[in-house]
């Protein structure tokens, strides 16, 4: 709006100052013209110094012209203006004589501008006007100012373009934190779904289960401690939840500590009773690494669900240094979808397409990764290593909406 408002002052300027500086030219020349035509004591006019003179030489169109007839024109009398407006000039000199400056229009659209002079005579009553001078004609260089009057009002569109197009950018690249932010606390929500909605679902099922067998005090005992145990799970899920939103910050930083890794998988798968965990075998040696056991049994836990769920027996967890291993027997997935099953909103069946992207997260807080490949029975193989804790590798997850999951 500021660029527009100046390109049309400067446009309004420039048309004034060079119509005040045309009409002053032409002014100008008149009143030279007219001192330099002599009358004589009969009162007729002596115009051969007229054209000697720099003015009639530079002037497009010049006319002397009295009561009588157009004793001068140059270049012919056509150029001059119509003869009611020459003898209503003619008038107005008579009854005030002074320099002054009109405009008349062509039939073609042109403005010509134009200015007179009087021819005074000295008379015994005074001073009489025995005619005038009359200069002026087309501005010069109209054509080449118009052209650059529209040179300059396409460089401000152009630059208004400009400014729009850079204004928008920027202000995308202003936004990008916010937007980051949504889609963070969007994928948050959608992880918090699928780490809560296993446990609930056990829970609901013992439960009911422990309804139908509350005539058996055993089972009942039974039925408590395993919810109890599924309370726990819940609890642990939703600090690990608040850990990671609270790391993502940058509010509240992850603690490691050294702990024996395959003695974290084989508690963790242990409590997996409730989802066929109780078949999977685990093996490896003895191991210690650098971690945080919330967020690292939160990764076995859905790499094992993802195993039942999604492969097939049998499921096997393998432990090595700083490695955790786990095949199953299903179909496995192809070799160019493994790359975009771990990212965020991308799973598959009736998944929410978070759990292995909770695994790679967590392997990039340990400063490893997850890998995906063929298992040795045809099933898929999920490997979990962990580096330095805390060195982060390069990753950039696809961000999704949580509309674009199943949950």
């Amino acid at each position: 709006m500021c660029l527009t408002v100046l390109v049309v002052a400067a446009l309004r300027i420039d048309g004034s100052s060079r119509v005040q500086a045309l009409d002053s030219a032409l002014a100008q020349q008149a009143s030279s013209l007219a001192e330099v035509v002599d009358v004589a004591t009969d009162g007729s006019l002596d115009l051969s110094r007229l054209d000697a003179t720099q003015a009639a030489r530079t002037t497009p169109v010049v006319g002397v012209v009295t009561a009588e007839a157009i004793l001068y024109a140059d270049p012919d009398q056509p150029a001059l203006p119509p003869d009611a407006e020459l003898n209503q000039l003619l008038n107005t000199q008579r009854v005030r004589p002074a320099v002054s400056t009109f405009l008349t229009a062509q039939l073609s659209g042109a403005v010509l501008h134009w200015a007179s002079a009087p021819i005074l005579a000295a008379v015994p009553a005074g001073v009489q006007v025995e005619g005038f001078v009359i200069v002026g004609g087309p501005v010069p260089g109209a054509a080449a100012h118009a052209r650059l009057r529209l040179e300059l009002v396409a460089t401000a569109i152009l630059l208004v373009l400009l400014a729009a197009g850079l204004g928008h950018v920027i202000s995308g690249f202003a936004m990008r934190p916010a937007v980051r932010g949504l889609s963070d606390l969007e994928r948050s929500l959608v992880e918090a779904s699928h780490e809560l909605r296993t446990p609930l679902t056990v829970l609901a099922v013992i439960l009911d289960g422990s309804r139908l067998r509350s005539a058996d005090p055993g089972a009942a005992d039974e039925a408590v401690g395993r919810a109890r145990r599924q309370v726990d799970r819940l609890t642990a899920v939703t600090s690990a939840l608040l850990v990671r939103a609270r790391a993502s910050a940058g509010t509240v930083p992850t603690t490691f500590e050294r702990l024996r890794l395959d003695q974290l998988v084989e508690g963790t798968v242990a409590e997996m009773v409730e989802v066929g965990a109780d078949e999977v075998e685990v093996t490896g040696p003895p191991t210690v690494v650098e971690g945080s056991p919330e967020l690292l049994s939160h990764a076995v836990r859905n790499l094992v669900e993802n195993a039942l769920r999604h492969g097939g027996p049998p499921v096997r967890v393998t432990t090595g240094e700083g490695t955790v291993e786990v095949d199953d027997g299903g179909s496995g997935i192809p070799a160019g979808r493994r790359r975009r099953v771990v990212r965020p909103g991308v799973g598959s069946g009736d998944g929410t397409g978070m759990g292995l992207s909770i695994v790679a997260w967590v392997a990039g807080v340990h400063g490893g990764r997850l890998v995906l490949d063929d298992g040795p029975s045809g099933g898929l193989r999920a490997r979990l290593e962990l580096g330095v804790p805390g060195r982060r590798r390069p990753h950039r997850p696809l961000m999704r909406r949580a509309q674009d999951s199943s949950t």
